[in-house]
């Protein structure tokens, strides 16, 4: 029969002691470094939603800057579009004055145009200035 030995027991023991304390030892590291990763997790995560909301407030900025460039030009554009259009009739009101005679003759054109429209319900009546008709379209 086999004697019971101590001194082999003994290793063993300690190393169960030394293994229950390093065990211990990393529950109670998990415990104190996992809060501290989620502060550091949530933090960064803040920094990043943070950067997200600027550089999206950035944008719209950048956006609205260029809408307001967009309307100045587009105003610049009608009015000298406007300015065009005036300096045009003022150009065609002057000619038409000395010319009265021309706008006869388009008024006669247009007559006869719809004269030969096979859809033609309109009166002439030759009642207006110089003979040039004033149109009603008979209803």
């Amino acid at each position: 029969m086999e004697t019971f030995n101590a001194q082999r027991v003994q290793p063993s023991l300690k190393s169960l002691v030394i293994i229950v304390v390093v065990i211990l030892i990393a529950i109670a590291a998990v415990m104190i470094i996992v809060p501290q990763y989620n502060v550091w997790r949530s933090k960064l995560e803040g920094q990043a939603e943070l950067k997200k909301q600027e550089y999206a407030k950035q944008i719209m900025v950048e956006q609205a800057k260029a809408e307001l460039e967009s309307a100045k030009l587009l105003r610049e554009a009608e009015v000298e579009r406007s300015k065009g259009v005036a300096e045009s009739m003022e150009i065609i009101s002057q000619n038409l004055e000395k010319n009265a005679n021309y706008l006869q003759y388009l008024a006669i054109q247009a007559q006869m145009k719809m004269a030969e429209s096979p859809n033609h319900t309109t009166i002439y009546i030759p009642v207006g200035a110089n003979g040039i008709p004033l149109i009603k379209t008979v209803e």
